[in-house]
């Protein structure tokens, strides 16, 4: 009993210390206290007493076992719980460095002012900082992820300080999630204040502009009475033309005033800056303190904000709380933004009303002017003036006055010109005028009346007296009836002075009011009219019956004339007055019908804004939902007053249209109605829409607040209910353990049960947040309406504090939150309670069975005691003394024993990590000698960096860090050795310790029995402590070794920088030569520069001088010529003038007869003049601009007949545009395909879907850009080659290429003029290539002509001939009709205008349409399909073939067969026939057992993956496959698969024999040696993708990362060094200007190749006036060395060295003769081997020359091209240097085996990219490795 209380005892004072610390502090404590605990139960003298007495006794064997087995499991026990504790303490102190770090970037953010202060300074600098915080952030998620790993293994390994870790990961989580809520409010801030600082400086831009037109109105607009009237019209012009210029500030004042609307308020954030109302701030994020909740979106009002990182502020439900500054944002309204744009917008219309002003004072000026002047006409009349003239030119004259007069009323309206006494003394001068005509139009009768007697005096005489009163009565008569004529004239001419005044209609406030007064105006006049009809008929019929009796006829024509005058004026009016009376009961029906409609609206609106939340009620929510249906049911059958409003305002428009003369007024009145009922229009399709929104949004909302409502109830009840349960739960009282068990179990349950509603609550809060964001749109749907309400009618709605329904729904959400978590704590505390009380029960429980036991135990002993003392007591003491001694003994000896095995144990440990020592100091060693081994490699590197230093450069360097890394991999090593040596030699000096100890131990033993044993125990102590030190005295040599490995390491560290610093300063040296060079270089380039600069000045200069003197001599020969012409004309006049005379009776006669009038008056004959137009005037639309009439002329056009039409007005532009069509717009381009759901596709759409070839499609679409648009065959639109790009129209990659063509139609710049020229004057500029220029040339034709760039118009070819836009050679090639053009059917060459004729014209928009091409017929090839089309280029099918497969008389089956040998091909090396053991191995195997070398192994696996490839060019044989090393020709046997012999037969077969096909079919591979340079050659011009099997540029090639940036530009170098860069498509050679204007190279690659482009032209030598070649430029140091031998190289290798002189190759030897080069250059330049390998091969990566890669190279045969193989992986199993994906080992590796290495080394008919294919071969192929 007494051994297992001990057990339990030790086992509950395990369990009952479990309860684990969550200081660091404090864990350590208690781990260093478990420790001695540990220490104290392996030593425990209980335990070997208790064992002791059970070993004696045989029947206590098996307790024994149990005593020892729970002794085992205690120690595993306490050694768990020292590893616990030992995990604790780690897994506490990573969380706690992790929340370190976030509160420290969390403190940093929280400081930040985010006020106005240095916002321009500070937005750039915390953007950057804000991008750095991100990146820190993701890779600080990946540490929390790993941390979080750790602890979730722990929870679930059920630590027990589980509920501790789960806490400190918990409050790590919750600052990691703050901190992630302040970025995003710092990105929140960043956009605002970014918001802020620009729309102030544009503001205050705009206000600049604003007062720079101010004063530009101010200064140049003045005007008075005495300014003329040419000055006057010309301010009039100005001003129109100024308005434009302000209104172009409108639309920025406009946009800075809805903008400033939306700007944050940053100065309050100040706190110097003192605010006395409150001010609002809204919340970005959530936060929480306390119980205190703030929302995001929430809004609030600050009180203090003296703190920079935490303001003061009242919350919602109006609690004070801190929250963040960061958090929190000043929203708008900013009043100094706004304030800002007013003053803007205000100083805007200040400025446009002064513009007002000034343009109504400069108009009344004018009709000032114009009236003075009629007045001044009338004035000046006569009777004998007026008698001469015709009544239509009198009345003209004071229907002029009259209408002058009314503009000048008119517009002197508001004038600052005219004073009220003005105005009078004008109206006098008129009303004189007026009186002053109508004297004399009465007295022109009388006067004419006289006139006549005057004449006939003497020739009339009076025979009879009756007959002279007759005629004096008539003459009386007739007087008086012009006279009423006259005043009925007068009438009409009132009636249309009152009815002019209703011409120009304006209403006051009240329309209809003012609308029934004048037409009852109007109807007065109509009446006057009346009643004046009725007179003149009257009047009319008394007239004629008096003209009866008149015998004068002009006097009957002048009444006749008269009464037709005055019948045709009551007509107009009649008509005139009807229709102004019916405009107005038109205006008035329609001004009614507005008001309806707007008080309907007003009133909808009115009910659309009363309510601006939803309700928490779905009783309330359906109610409004019933209203919002009835409202639109109303709104839909009120419908017909919107209809009667639309259908009036067209009558009224009707109606004006109906009346005559102008009426600008009532226009404008018109539109602005018209305004007025679109407005009302779509204010009332708003009410609609918002009536459907509102209905939309609350069905979604109604269910999801149901569905909440339902949940919330039913988990707040059980909330509630659980809740009771708890409490009568802790009311319960505890009698006993069994009691508290049941309790804890109950408890246990009920927190079980909480836990699992965890969900339950969190599904409740989703619904929760569900529906506040349906609240929130609801809410914004409904502010939104009402905000553009208030904009559109510019009236400020009032709003009410809004109480919104989410603010309750938060609260709820925050108070369920808490309910739940308030319950969750107080079980899981009562829990845990219970838990304690249960461990102190059973502990107590535990004690009191000890008290029990050792009670009992002193009764026996007592007993005993007295039963012995009854015997003998004497021998008892001396017995129990004995035993006492000799257990004394025994525990001493055991505790010796004890103290041995731990000794024991430690020395092993101790040698294991000496051992340990000793292998890491071997391999200190290993890594010492390897490090000795790379220090000589870097030695000879060194050495050889010498001599080659710029290529080894790189390569240095990165051993060097290699190095540095392995050093300090070392020191850290070192550092590992110390630190593992110090605690040996604390464990050593603790041995030696105990020791002592026992040494001293052993000493006290007094028992001469005892003293044997222990003087063995001794020597055995001894003894090992002997080999201890021993151990010791090694591991301090050991040290000392480590010692010498230090300094020698220090050594090898000190000699690594030495040579660092050799290097820095080799570096430094070269660094400085370069410097000196490049100085004395500029220095001499400069003067150069100048003297250059000096004599070309001089040149043109001279050149000037001559061409001005020429100048000056043609002129003169020219004005003596003039002189002498005008001389012979003046002469001839002066002959003709006699001529003149005689004839001039005749003219008269005959203008009198044909064209001239009489007037009827004067007897005068008038001939009617033309009015002729202004030339410049007559503007006609070309293709990309304007052109005028005299261009068209002069161009030849327009005839000369057409022209004088034009300007004698009797044509017009728009009937000449129609017959001039062609040459102004040309007949249209090919606009795309008839292809798509709509049968209209653009050229790139069907290039993205494979419908036609990218050639082809490129070429048509340089085609319409050549031809003056990009035209969008979907919305009929022509674009600009930038607008298309930017639409979408044309891609991104093709702008360039299209802009090149685009010069076509706009014109190609001369640099040196600056003139635009067209097409064919490019190309002889050398700005394009001819075969460019005759593909935009026969495009231009095919459209309307060839397109001149100057008049912007399509000329024929003979004119354009004749202006030198073509030469005589393009002509001629333009008449043979070239094939230019690719047919997407056929892929064949053809012209332009043979695809418009197979193009259809599209019905709605008339555009040319291709139709869609015709996908060609394929057989199955060797990996996919093979295209008909691609076999006739072979030379495998003729053309009539495919005809034949079409018409179904041949099969694909039948050409499958037929060419069976050609889309199959043969089989490949299989494996090896060993013919020693008759066996048949494969390749691999073959390797292994060493019948194979591993470079012909390799080879035969590569090969295995091209099992017969061979070309389809027609005009090639090579065949496109590896070459077969020597070595593997000569093994292979009879018996394998073998590889014949045939070179030279095939070599000796024709090519276009059958035979040759023969042998085409049976041969899968060809040796062939390299082939020596023969002539000149071609560079390399574009790379070989073998990856996606297609051509590219070097530039793609650079993008793709095939190949890297120094190879590229070597390559390009040797292109422009050899006549210029290659077009990868057409192979011809361009400048690099052109070529970067094609796309083909980047602008700053053409910088780097303009040394290389001058190898090739010449370097211009000023002293001799000569080109230099590329050695005689290095020679003159022109040109750098290591540039000129790369040059020179490049030269060499294509043909020779370019002499530019004599413009063409030399070769070396005639170098040598010419000087330009010694021998040993020479030489050098002659054995290729010498060459540098300067690129890196695009697909092996290794180091090649030129040479090298010009000799492995694929030749295009269409083109001439030669293309340079290339692949992401390198060929020879290494990674490439520049491009990280194709590592070794990868799955896009270099293993011969992989889908990735076959398509890298075969090239089949039957992939879907052979027809690319197919036009490749190889020109030799010669390896790297080999030379046959």
């Amino acid at each position: 009993l007494e051994k297992n209380a001990l057990l339990c005892c030790c086992r509950h004072s395990i369990k009952g210390s479990r309860g684990l610390c969550d200081d660091p502090a404090a864990i350590e404590q208690q781990l260093t206290s478990h420790q001695r605990f540990h220490s104290s139960i392996q030593r425990s003298v209980e335990m070997d007493r208790a064992r002791d007495d059970l070993v004696g006794s045989v029947r206590d064997k098996a307790n024994l076992k149990a005593l020892e087995q729970e002794w085992e499991n205690l120690q595993k026990m306490s050694h768990g719980r020292t590893q616990q504790l030992r995990q604790l303490q780690e897994i506490i102190q990573e969380i706690s460095k992790e929340i370190i770090w976030v509160n420290e970037k969390e403190e940093e953010e929280l400081m930040f002012d985010w006020g106005d202060k240095n916002i321009d300074q500070y937005i750039p600098r915390k953007q950057e900082s804000y991008s750095k915080l991100m990146s820190a952030l993701e890779v600080k998620e990946k540490d929390l992820n790993r941390l979080k790993a750790k602890v979730d293994n722990l929870l679930k390994n059920d630590h027990p300080a589980s509920d501790k870790i789960e806490a400190y990961s918990d409050t790590l989580q919750t600052q990691w999630s703050w901190l992630l809520q302040i970025t995003k409010c710092i990105d929140t801030h960043l956009k605002e204040n970014l918001a802020y600082s620009q729309f102030f400086k544009e503001a205050n831009e705009t206000y600049s502009a604003l007062q720079k037109e101010h004063e530009t109105v101010r200064k140049n607009f003045i005007c008075d009475k005495k300014t003329s009237l040419e000055t006057l019209q010309e301010l009039l012009r100005n001003l129109e033309r100024e308005k434009e210029k302000i209104v172009e500030n409108r639309r920025q004042v406009k946009h800075l005033v809805s903008k400033s609307k939306e700007i944050v308020r940053l100065k309050p954030r100040n706190p110097e800056e003192k605010n006395t109302s409150g001010i609002i701030v809204k919340a970005l994020c959530d936060f929480k303190q306390d119980q205190k909740v703030i929302l995001k979106g929430n809004e609030a009002i600050l009180k203090d904000n003296n703190q920079r990182s935490k303001w003061l502020v009242t919350g919602p439900g109006g609690l004070d709380m801190l929250v963040p500054s960061v958090c929190l944002i000043v929203p708008p309204p900013n009043p100094i933004s706004i304030s800002l744009a007013n003053k803007n917008e205000q100083y805007y219309e200040a400025i446009l009303s002064i513009w007002s002003q000034l343009y109504i004072n400069v108009k009344s000026l004018i009709s000032w002017q114009y009236c003075l002047m009629d007045i001044q006409r009338i004035n000046s009349l006569t009777i004998t003036m007026l008698a001469k003239m015709r009544p239509e030119e009198y009345r003209k004259m004071i229907k002029s006055m009259e209408t002058h007069y009314d503009e000048f009323i008119l517009n002197s309206v508001n004038s600052q010109m005219f004073a009220d006494e003005d105005k009078r003394s004008i109206e006098n001068q008129v009303n004189d005028a007026q009186s002053h005509y109508e004297q004399l139009v009465v007295q022109i009768p009388t006067y004419t009346e006289a006139k006549k007697e005057v004449v006939k005096k003497e020739v009339i005489k009076v025979t009879k007296t009756d007959a002279g009163k007759r005629k004096v009565s008539a003459s009386s008569s007739s007087s008086h009836s012009l006279l009423e004529l006259h005043s009925l004239r007068l009438r009409l001419e009132g009636a249309e002075d009152m009815l002019s005044q209703h011409i120009h209609v304006c209403f006051g406030d009240n329309g209809v009011q003012d609308c029934s007064l004048k037409i009852s105006q109007l109807e007065t006049v109509q009446r006057d009219v009346d009643s004046m009809r009725a007179e003149y008929l009257l009047l009319k019929e008394r007239i004629l019956n008096e003209l009866e009796s008149v015998n004068d006829s002009d006097r009957a024509q002048f009444l006749r004339s008269e009464i037709g005058v005055i019948n045709q004026k009551l007509g107009s009016l009649e008509s005139s007055s009807s229709a102004c009376v019916q405009r107005l009961r038109a205006l008035r029906d329609m001004l009614e019908s507005v008001a309806r409609a707007e008080d309907i609206v007003k009133v909808y609106e009115a009910r659309m804004t009363e309510k601006e939340t939803t309700s928490l009620s779905p009783e309330e929510v359906e109610e409004y939902m019933s209203a919002l249906k009835n409202i639109r049911a109303e709104l839909d059958q009120k419908k017909d007053i919107l209809t009667a409003m639309e259908a009036e305002l067209s009558k009224a428009s009707h109606w004006n249209s109906q009346v005559g003369g102008s009426s600008h007024r009532c226009d404008l009145m018109l539109t602005k109605y018209t305004e007025d009922v679109n407005m009302l229009s779509d204010r009332w399709r708003r009410i609609q829409l918002q009536l459907d929104t509102r209905m939309q949004d609350l069905r979604s909302y109604l269910p999801q607040l149901q569905h909440y409502k339902q949940t919330s109830t039913s988990i707040l009840e059980w909330i509630e209910a659980t809740r009771r349960k708890q409490v009568a739960l802790q009311a319960t009282k505890i009698e006993n353990v069994q009691a508290l068990e049941d309790l804890i179990n109950n408890q246990k349950a009920l927190n079980a049960e909480i836990k699992v509603r965890r969900e339950t609550v969190d599904s409740v809060l989703k619904d929760n947040e569900a529906c506040v964001n349906a609240i929130k749109d609801y809410e914004t749907d409904l502010a939104a309406y009402t905000s553009g309400l208030e904009t559109l009618l510019n009236i400020p709605v009032k709003r009410t504090m809004l109480k919104s329904p989410s603010v309750d729904l938060n609260h709820e959400a925050t108070q369920l939150q808490t309910r739940y978590m308030e319950l969750l704590t107080l079980s899981d505390d009562y829990y845990r309670f219970l838990g304690d009380l249960l461990r102190n029960m059973e502990e107590l429980k535990i004690r009191n069975t000890r008290i029990d036991l050792l009670e009992e135990e002193l009764r026996l002993l007592k007993d005993d005691m007295r039963d012995r003392n009854a015997k003998n007591k004497s021998l008892e003491d001396a017995l129990t003394q004995y035993q006492l001694e000799l257990n004394q003994s025994k525990e001493q000896l055991l505790s010796m024993e004890e103290v041995k095995q731990t000794a024991s144990l430690q020395c092993s440990a101790t040698k294991e990590n000496l051992d340990n020592t000793q292998s890491q100091l071997a391999g200190l060693r290993d890594q010492v000698e390897r490090l000795n081994y790379l220090l000589d490699e870097e030695k000879r590197k060194r050495k050889l960096a010498e001599e080659r230093y710029t290529q080894q450069q790189e390569e240095y360097e990165a051993v060097l860090r290699k190095r540095q890394n392995e050093l300090e991999t070392v020191s850290w090593s070192k550092v590992e050795v110390e630190k593992t040596l110090s605690n040996k030699e604390l464990e050593i000096e603790q041995l030696r310790r105990q020791l002592a100890d026992e040494t001293a131990r052993s000493m006290e033993l007094s028992y001469e029995s005892q003293i044997h044993v222990s003087h063995s125990q001794y020597n055995e102590i001894v003894t090992e402590r002997d080999t201890l030190l021993l151990k010791l005295q090694l591991s301090e040599k050991d040290k000392d070794h480590i010692s010498r490995l230090e300094e020698e390491l220090s050594r090898i560290k000190l000699s690594l920088e030495s040579e660092y610093r050799n290097k820095q300063r080799l570096q430094e040296e070269n660094e400085r030569v370069k410097r000196d060079l490049s100085y004395w270089k500029d220095q001499c380039d400069s003067k150069h520069g100048l003297v250059r600069q000096y004599e070309t000045d001089k040149d043109i200069l001279e050149r000037e001088k001559k061409s001005l003197k020429s100048e000056i001599e043609r002129l003169m020969r020219e004005l003596r010529e003039l002189e002498e012409s005008y001389k012979l004309k003046l002469s001839a006049i002066q002959k003709e003038l006699h001529e003149v005379t005689i004839v001039r009776k005749n003219i008269e006669t005959e203008l009198k007869t044909r064209r001239c009038k009489s007037e009827p008056h004067t007897g005068l004959i008038l001939l009617p003049v033309t009015e002729r137009k202004d030339p410049s005037k007559l503007i006609f639309d070309g293709v990309r601009k304007p052109v005028s009439a005299q261009q068209l002329l002069d161009c030849g056009v327009l005839d000369k007949s057409t022209f004088d039409q034009l300007l004698k007005g009797k044509k017009t532009i728009s009937e000449v545009s129609v017959d001039k069509k062609i040459f102004l717009k040309g007949t249209g381009s090919i606009a795309g395909v008839a292809a798509g759901p709509s049968r209209k596709m653009s050229f790139t759409e069907a290039k993205k879907r494979k419908m036609m070839s990218s050639d082809s499609a490129d070429m048509l679409l340089e085609a319409q850009a050549a031809t003056g648009h990009i035209i969008d065959p979907r919305t009929n639109q022509k674009l600009t080659v930038k607008e298309a790009c930017a639409r979408g129209v044309v891609d991104k990659e093709d702008e360039s290429k299209l802009f090149a063509a685009e010069a076509a139609a706009i014109g190609y710049k001369d640099l040196t003029t600056g003139k635009l020229l067209s097409a064919g004057q490019a190309m002889k500029k050398g700005l394009i290539d001819k075969d460019t220029a005759l593909r935009v040339l026969q495009a231009q034709e095919s459209v309307g002509g060839i397109l001149d760039p100057d008049l912007s118009i399509f000329l024929p070819k003979n004119i354009a001939l004749n202006r030198n836009l073509i030469d005589q050679d393009l002509y001629h090639a333009l008449s043979q009709g070239p094939d230019c053009y690719l047919d997407p059917d056929t892929q064949q060459g053809t012209p332009y205008i043979s695809l418009k004729k197979k193009c259809k014209a599209d019905p709605s928009t008339g555009l040319l349409l291709l139709p869609e091409p015709k996908k060609p017929a394929t057989v199955q090839g060797l990996r996919g399909q093979v295209s008909v089309v691609d076999l006739v280029d072979a030379n495998l099918l003729q053309r009539s073939d495919i005809d034949k497969l079409n018409q179904g008389r041949l099969t694909s089956q039948e050409v499958e067969e037929h060419l069976r040998s050609y889309l199959r091909g043969s089989t490949c090396i299989a494996g090896v026939y060993d013919e020693a053991s008759g066996k048949v191995l494969t390749i691999y195997q073959a390797m292994k057992d060493g019948l194979l070398k591993s470079g012909t192994t390799l080879e035969l696996t590569s090969e295995a993956s091209v099992p017969s490839l061979s070309t389809s060019s027609s005009r090639s044989s090579s065949l496109v496959s590896r070459p077969l090393s020597p070595t593997l020709a000569k093994m292979t046997t009879t018996k394998t698969t073998t590889v014949t012999e045939r070179s030279a037969t095939l070599s000796s077969v024709s090519q276009d024999s059958p035979d040759f096909q023969k042998h085409m079919s049976s041969v899968s591979f060809t040796l062939s040696s390299p082939v020596e340079i023969v002539g000149e050659q071609e560079p390399i011009g574009a790379i070989f993708d073998t990856d996606t099997v297609e051509k590219i540029s070097v530039t793609e090639a650079l993008n793709r990362d095939l190949v890297d940036s120094i190879t590229a530009q070597r390559l390009l170098e040797a292109q422009a060094c050899t006549g210029g860069i290659v077009d990868p498509a057409s192979g011809r050679r361009v400048s690099i200007q052109e070529a970067c204007r094609m796309g083909i190279i980047t602008e700053d690659m053409a910088t780097k190749l303009k040394p290389a482009q001058k190898a090739y032209i010449g370097f211009e030598d000023v002293k001799m006036k000569r080109k230099m070649s590329v050695p005689e430029a290095v020679k003159e140091m022109w040109l750098p060395y290591e540039a000129g031998q790369r040059f020179m190289e490049f030269q060499v290798v294509t043909g020779g060295l370019y002499d530019p002189e004599m413009g063409g190759r030399r070769t070396i030897e005639d170098a040598l003769k010419m000087g330009w080069l010694d021998g040993r250059a020479g030489q050098k330049l002659q054995d290729t081997k010498y060459h540098a390998k300067n690129l890196t091969c695009p697909k092996s990566k290794l180091k090649i020359s030129y040479k090298e890669a010009l000799d492995n190279c694929l030749t295009e045969e269409s083109t001439g091209v030669k293309m340079l193989q290339a692949s992401s992986v390198s060929s020879r199993g290494i990674s490439s240097p520049y491009n990280v994906a194709s590592a070794p080992g990868s799955t896009t590796g270099s293993r011969s085996g992989s889908r990735r290495s076959s398509r890298r080394n075969s090239l089949d008919l039957g992939s879907p990219m052979s027809s690319s294919v197919s036009r490749y071969s190889i020109s030799s192929f010669n390896s790297f490795s080999t030379k046959s």
